[in-house]
């Protein structure tokens, strides 16, 4: 959960808007730490991924090749970087 969203969920539940410094001083103290946020696909199989590349060489050269990413993010994707978690 990123610091904006657990402030949201207070602001509803309490009704109180606290600082992020304010709950990042917090989660800090009871135990919780800033982790880097990877982006790696949950698909990802490099064994898979050779024999593809693989298979594609034996077929084609690289000129008959185009790639076109159809992956999609959202705003979020490109802004946060860091997320909590517990230590």
């Amino acid at each position: 959960m990123y610091l904006d969203e657990l402030r949201h969920e207070i602001s509803k539940a309490r009704g109180k808007h606290p600082s992020l410094s304010t709950i990042w001083r917090t989660l800090h103290r009871t135990g919780y730490s800033r982790k880097k946020i990877t982006r790696e696909a949950r698909e990802r199989n490099l064994d898979k991924r050779a024999e593809y590349m693989y298979q594609i060489g034996l077929k084609y050269r690289p000129d008959q090749l185009i790639f076109v990413d159809e992956s999609s993010a959202d705003i979020w994707f490109f802004l946060v970087e860091w997320a909590v978690a517990v230590v």
